[in-house]
């Protein structure tokens, strides 16, 4: 009998860590807890970020771990978040109903774009993932859960003005595949290079969580959309100096 080896299977126990949470998000969502949804989308986004950097770290990446976390992010980021917008804001009306098949379906058009560039990226050099082409998955589904933080925010506006929602969370699917260059961690050059300032980083990222989640998540998708154009900058930059 071959014997498992922990040291690959433990990135995909993380992934399926993350489609445990996503899953557990669809039932709070079902049951009213619209909140304890919320956090579980969020701890599958932490499970995704670590799969994927436990994997590189342990030399342990493979293409079942690499399918299997495309898997679970559309489970977590496309039909969980989707179905919670739906449940939470727009209450079985027939334009959230539009809204959230529009972003799962294109959750799902985007993961599978992003395995076709995988696919070249793994024979072509020229197609090395520093960038992701149009916003990630786990991006997508925190944005389009900005205006359901506001309510425990104090802030009700989303329930005034179910269109304007609606129309943002269609503006985010367009996102998702569109060709606008964002920043990818999972690239060569991670932009921190000292393990102290990292930990230091991620400390007080978890204590902001912890007290302050709902404000710290806008804040974390105020400074993500203030990436975008340098993001786009820098593509334009590395391009010029390919060519």
């Amino acid at each position: 009998m071959k014997k498992i080896n922990l040291r690959s299977l433990l990135p995909n126990l993380i992934t399926l860590s993350g489609l445990s949470f996503g899953l557990s998000s669809m039932r709070f969502a079902i049951e009213g807890e619209f909140n304890l949804a919320i956090i579980c989308i969020l701890f599958a986004a932490v499970c995704d970020a670590l799969d994927g950097m436990l994997a590189r770290h342990l030399d342990s990446e493979s293409d079942l771990g690499f399918q299997l976390d495309s898997l679970s992010d559309f489970l977590s980021f496309g039909i969980a978040p989707g179905l919670l917008m739906y449940m939470a804001i727009f209450d079985q009306n027939s334009i959230g109903a539009f809204a959230a098949l529009v972003f799962i379906v294109f959750s799902c058009l985007r993961l599978a774009l992003f395995n076709v560039l995988h696919e070249k990226s793994k024979s072509n050099e020229a197609h090395r993932l520093d960038f992701f082409t149009g916003i990630p998955t786990p991006a997508g589904a925190i944005l389009i859960m900005l205006p359901l933080t506001h309510v425990y925010m104090g802030f009700d506006w989303a329930y005034e003005n179910l269109n304007f929602v609606a129309g943002y969370i269609i503006l985010i699917s367009g996102l998702l595949v569109s060709k606008i260059p964002t920043f990818s961690i999972k690239g060569r050059d991670f932009f921190i290079k000292s393990k102290l300032m990292f930990l230091m980083l991620f400390s007080g990222l978890v204590l902001s969580m912890i007290n302050f989640p709902w404000h710290t998540l806008n804040v974390l998708a105020l400074i993500y959309f203030f990436t975008i154009p340098f993001s786009i900058l820098s593509w334009q930059r590395q391009k010029f100096i390919k060519s």
